[in-house]
């Protein structure tokens, strides 16, 4: 009687650590490999930049699928999704900033559009990112 309920519990206990969690997406997310994530707001950054220099040189073209972000390298492919929609968007960064309070992306007009059609200017977002 004793011996079953050692194998109960060891047999218990292998399940118990033998399960990993699995890691669920929104649907949509392609695998980025190694990855750096942050959750917060986007905003839209303005039409009126249309044409001017970015930081990275490029000129701001709110029909491309561009971002900017405070410290991620210029080049960077980072995949941001609307987390109440879970409507994704792999965009490019191309300038720094934004500079408002819990703001982790600003995105072109064309991304912003792809997350949220309702035109709203702020959304939350989680960012995946390679590092």
């Amino acid at each position: 009687m004793l011996t079953t309920a050692r194998y109960s519990i060891i047999l218990c206990m292998l399940l118990l650590f033998a399960c990993k969690p699995t890691q669920h997406t929104a649907p949509g997310i392609h695998d980025i490999g190694s990855i750096g994530t942050e959750i917060g707001q986007a905003i839209m950054i303005a039409d009126q930049l249309q044409g001017l220099p970015t930081a990275s040189g490029n000129r701001y073209d709110s029909v491309k699928f561009t971002g900017s972000h405070k410290k991620l390298k210029f080049g960077t492919r980072v995949v941001v999704t609307h987390t109440i929609t879970g409507a994704s968007v792999t965009v490019k960064i191309v300038d720094r900033g934004p500079i408002g309070l819990g703001q982790v992306i600003g995105l072109s007009r064309a991304a912003m559009k792809k997350l949220d059609t309702s035109g709203n200017t702020l959304i939350p977002v989680r960012i995946r990112y390679k590092e």
